[in-house]
């Protein structure tokens, strides 16, 4: 049985490195490549994301949002900071939707373990 997922999860990889959407990221990240500077102002980008999506109080999250959209306006409208943010989205929901497809398909019996992280 472990052959046939193994087997499985190879063609899926195969499948996903063959989307248009993980292909359309793979473009916009060698555009990036080619400017080290623009590399790491959306690497700057993407982990002060992170930190405001995993890190923010509930009670100031609205205005810590509105203070970074203002922040980063400008350097969003650059096209290729765009295209590349916008491809990388798409891959990163279509990884999501797979992974919440495969957890909804399996059983764990997490319920009553998930209640109580809620506490």
């Amino acid at each position: 049985m472990q052959d046939n997922v193994d087997i499985y999860t190879r063609a899926l990889i195969s499948v996903i490195r063959d989307s248009r959407e993980y292909r359309e990221y793979c473009a916009a990240r060698r555009k990036v490549e080619d400017d080290p500077a623009l590399k790491k102002q959306i690497n700057d980008y993407r982990r002060d994301t992170y930190r405001l999506q995993n890190f923010c109080d509930e009670e100031s999250l609205y205005d810590k949002v509105q203070e970074f959209n203002a922040q980063y306006a400008q350097f969003r409208k650059d096209p290729l900071v765009n295209e590349y943010l916008s491809s990388e989205l798409a891959v990163c929901r279509m990884l999501q939707k797979i992974s919440a497809s495969i957890v909804d398909s399996v059983d764990l019996d997490l319920d009553d373990v998930a209640k109580e992280l809620r506490r």
